[in-house]
């Protein structure tokens, strides 16, 4: 098995990150890892004093394969930060491992994403595999270490190239998608949450990469590798560009504490009805918001026609 680039977008926040990079150097494979490290610019009417030690501790990492370091010269923002930067070391790798800098891995979060690739890089359903996942009961039936669901993660994640190159970043059929009932439907298989941040995006109120990557898993009929036992845990406040302060707890889940290096993994995906119905509670929306998101569709389409 070839092992995945790792790739770590970082920002201005100096402690976090020291807390990602320390548990990603006890990870099992991190000596034979390549990591890259992606760091943004401040922007003009922000001091850069973070942004400087931030800089500064990158350069003391060490216990990895080689260590690569991108300094942006002008702010990207994090959705422009990933996508570009996943698509530079992709171009050159094939495949890619991506976290950002408020995440703690076990230290087998290696082996498994590293395994789903490995697994599934010939399986063109799947685009993406997800190393964390949310605390589900998983059926005491169940034989495998992952599940899948038609939604992608953004909280520690691995994909391919070809699968990352058929991306429409500028979502150019947005007005046959929300003029098409059955579509959105289907879109909302993932999560009833997609729809809202979809249009949002495309109304200029978020700037995420993350929805964009689930609106082509939808559009491509594809489905995203999940782990049974999370290997990440979320240390930070933001997720797929919206605020989720109110939803901290959601987000708490048990590490994987296992130390196995080997899974069982599901030979021919597919998802499973019961898990998938759990996972698809985190994401429920209320009257009220779903009636918000029918206005805020209805002034977007009228904005596009």
């Amino acid at each position: 098995m070839s092992l995945a680039p790792l790739v770590l977008f970082t920002y201005n926040r100096p402690e976090l990150l020291k807390k990602t990079v320390e548990a990603l150097s006890k990870n099992y494979l991190a000596s034979q890892t390549d990591l890259f490290v992606f760091s943004d610019a401040p922007k003009k009417d922000e001091s850069p004093q973070n942004v400087f030690a931030v800089r500064e501790f990158i350069k003391t990492i060490s216990g990895f394969k080689s260590l690569s370091v991108v300094e942006r010269k002008e702010n990207y923002g994090l959705a422009k930060s990933v996508i570009s930067g996943v698509s530079e070391v992709l171009k050159d790798s094939g495949k890619v491992i991506v976290l950002e800098d408020d995440l703690i891995s076990s230290p087998n979060f290696l082996n498994f994403v590293n395994a789903c690739l490995d697994k599934y890089e010939n399986e063109k359903s799947v685009f993406s595999v997800a190393s964390y996942t949310y605390h589900l009961e998983i059926p005491q039936d169940y034989n495998y270490d992952n599940y899948f669901t038609p939604r992608c993660e953004s909280l520690g994640w691995g994909t391919w190239f070809d699968r990352w190159e058929k991306v429409d970043w500028d979502v150019k059929d947005i007005l046959s998608f929300l003029n098409s009932k059955i579509s959105r439907k289907k879109f909302s298989e993932g999560g009833e949450d997609l729809i809202d941040m979809l249009v949002k995006q495309m109304s200029g109120k978020l700037d995420s990469w993350a929805v964009r990557w689930c609106y082509a898993h939808y559009k491509n009929n594809a489905l995203c590798s999940y782990p049974v036992i999370s290997k990440i845990v979320h240390i930070g406040v933001d997720k797929m560009g919206t605020n989720v302060k109110k939803e901290e707890k959601l987000l708490d889940t048990k590490l994987d504490d296992s130390g196995k290096i080997s899974f069982t993994l599901i030979e021919k995906p597919f998802v499973n009805g019961s898990i998938l119905l759990q996972y698809k509670k985190y994401f429920k929306r209320n009257l009220l918001k779903k009636l918000k998101r029918e206005v805020e569709i209805l002034l977007l389409k009228r904005r596009l026609q």
